[in-house]
């Protein structure tokens, strides 16, 4: 069942020219706990985590300007940013911070030691067919949990169509707004940024065929409220340009492969905050990844089923220039391979196993040559108890960390209850350890900032009670969770944000959601989540009531939706509770499409409806309002 979840208002139709009528695919769910009948989540199927999962059909509709920002739209989630494209953005979930959240492509890791966290900008979105945004649980991945939660971007495969090249086109406007002690106005503003993306997809004689060769270039001069006036931001621009390939097919009747292989390459401005301005300093950064995976089946080896082998490697190379602290050069590496067996146990029973293995290597000029090698041996399965009711789906992993020599487990178990065909009950209880990054442990002083060396690996405990029901065109999907760290690393905001680790955290939370599907063309729904933290350091009792600063209490997200023959529009708001450090924050964004032939499609997209001044980071402000005018065509 295909649901429309997101959205959407009748507005600015008149911008489309109607040159013909042609039926318009209903838009999934971006909220919802639902199992589609394509089953594009395995993670919503075979699990009883708290998963939401971000459909194809949603990821066209709204025309979300970059990864991080579509990942956003799930309730529980959120991302950090230090401006516009370009800019670093790193998604966190629940209220832990960003290093505590797993990124995997194809369910290959993405994420480094080096850092611990991974830009969500660097995927470009047209290469990724859904997206699962694991909170709870181990979900599909389930040979490992993190703390934070997990991020699953799947790509695009190769199918069969008549016009296989689609050619995709936008460009960006900001408002000229007359800013200085001059009153000037930046007329260029109206042609800030394009995109422009070629991308074909096609099955030749069986074989799979998904790839893309795009870029985008950006100088992100928008203005903003400074405390007397208005400014522009400058030394912010980007020039991006990607390419990717997937492949996929068979060998013979009993092998299945995949081939996934993705490289970008960016220049940027780092323009530093509006406080400590850095005109003269900028960021190149590179990476490539190929990842390969193959199913062996029908071995003939009773009861295993089949067999899957994957290989992967990641090379990247940050260059950082930096007038002040001076250059530095981060060369990364990473190899990942796995062995996983599923084994053929009968209809109640069913079982994963299998190792893997990672190895991390970093070249640092402020670091210096750090290497960390990370196997494990995992198993999870599911038991589907004889009233069919009732399911159980534990997971379990054991790694050894090998520069800080030491064993590290990982394990959940979830219980499914079906109460009825409309309504059922899941539970999830994991617990996750994460091991210090080498920036944390080994960066050097630079202006009184430094890195610890005797950082303690994090240790967090997650749990979540959830139910559904869904009659009809309403649903309702409600969670309660808590969050137990111990030996939580954060920034010592006493010592010039030396990383430490506080002897303890806390969360607990409720994340509810309503969608209802009033006709054929309108859908309403509707978010929130209370997430209530305690920050428990220095002695510090749930009594005194510290909350951990970047965590926000209340966060609330809607959609207004509508469809009708060619036109697809959606309007989706967000409200951001404050925090320690920052203000409460109300945003709006407009997406409206028009399939106005059969091959071409437009749409108009408006970030900031509101234009809100607000900023993710201290001194480092978002822009304002955004119109940005695209399409597509099939050729």
């Amino acid at each position: 069942m295909k649901k429309r979840g997101i959205f959407s208002l009748v507005l600015l139709l008149a911008v489309f020219t109607t040159l013909a009528a042609q039926d318009y695919t209903d838009i999934g769910t971006a909220y919802e706990l639902v199992i589609s009948d394509e089953a594009l989540a395995e993670a919503e199927t075979n699990s009883s985590s708290s998963v939401t999962t971000i459909t194809s059909e949603e990821i066209k509709a709204y025309n979300a300007e970059t990864t991080a920002e579509l990942v956003n739209k799930a309730i529980g989630t959120t991302f950090s940013s230090y401006g516009a494209l370009g800019a670093a953005q790193n998604v966190q979930i629940r209220g832990a911070s960003s290093d505590k959240t797993a990124v995997y492509l194809d369910g290959v890791p993405l994420t480094s030691a080096h850092q611990g966290t991974y830009d969500l900008s660097s995927i470009p979105l047209n290469m990724i067919d859904h997206i699962e945004i694991i909170k709870s649980g181990a979900g599909n991945l389930a040979r490992t949990n993190a703390i934070g939660g997990m991020v699953n971007l799947i790509t695009k495969k190769g199918t069969v169509t008549e016009k296989p090249y689609t050619l995709s086109f936008e460009n960006g406007s900001f408002l000229p707004l007359s800013y200085g002690s001059s009153d000037v106005r930046n007329w260029a503003s109206l042609t800030d940024s394009q995109k422009l993306d070629l991308s074909y997809s096609n099955n030749l004689n069986g074989l799979g065929v998904s790839a893309n060769l795009g870029g985008i270039v950006a100088q992100n001069a928008y203005t903003y409220d400074t405390s007397t006036d208005r400014a522009l931001r400058e030394n912010a621009g980007v020039k991006n340009m990607h390419g990717s390939v997937n492949l996929d097919g068979n060998v013979g009747e009993n092998i299945a492969f995949k081939s996934n292989n993705m490289a970008f390459y960016q220049n940027l401005g780092v323009p530093g905050s509006t406080s400590w301005p850095s005109a003269d300093t900028y960021q190149n950064d590179f990476q490539a990844t190929t990842n390969n995976d193959f199913t062996f089946s029908n071995l003939g080896f009773d009861p295993v089923e089949s067999v899957k082998a994957v290989v992967s490697y990641t090379f990247a190379r940050t260059f950082f220039h930096d007038a002040i602290n001076g250059d530095s050069t981060h060369n990364k590496h990473k190899a990942y391979t796995q062995v996983e067996q599923n084994w053929d146990l009968g209809e109640n029973y069913s079982l994963t196993s299998g190792i893997d293995g990672t190895l991390d290597y970093v070249d640092s000029t402020k670091i210096g040559k750090e290497g960390r090698f990370i196997p494990s041996i995992y198993a999870n399965g599911s038991i589907y108890l004889p009233t069919g009711l009732v399911s159980l789906h534990p997971s379990v992993n054991i790694a050894y960390i090998s520069d800080t020599n030491q064993v590290s487990p990982n394990a959940s178990l979830g219980v499914i209850y079906a109460i009825l065909d409309t309504t059922s009950l899941k539970a999830t209880v994991s617990y996750a350890e994460n091991v210090p990054t080498f920036s944390q442990m080994y960066w050097p002083d630079d202006w009184g900032y430094h890195g610890n060396p005797d950082l303690k690996t994090e240790k967090g405990i997650n749990g979540d009670l959830g139910a559904s029901y869904t009659n009809g065109p309403l649903s309702y999907e409600g969670s309660l969770f808590g969050r137990n760290i111990y030996d939580a690393i954060a920034g010592d905001p006493n010592d010039n944000y030396i990383p430490y680790n506080i002897a303890h955290s806390v969360y607990f939370g409720t994340e509810q959601s309503v969608e209802w599907t009033i006709n054929a063309m309108f859908a309403l729904q509707s978010s929130y989540q209370y997430n209530k933290s305690f920050d428990l350091s220095n002695g510090q009792t749930l009594s005194d009531n510290i909350e951990v600063s970047s965590v926000r209490k209340h966060t609330a997200k809607a959609s207004v939706s509508y469809t009708q023959n060619i036109y697809d529009v959606v309007l989706s708001g967000e409200y951001l509770g404050k925090t320690t450090y920052s203000d409460a924050i109300v945003l709006l964004n407009l997406s409206a499409n028009a399939q106005v032939t059969e091959n071409l499609k437009t749409y108009i997209a408006i970030d900031n409806l509101l234009n809100t001044s607000y900023e993710l980071y201290s001194g480092y402000p978002m822009p304002k309002m955004k119109v940005r005018l695209g399409g597509s065509w099939n050729f």
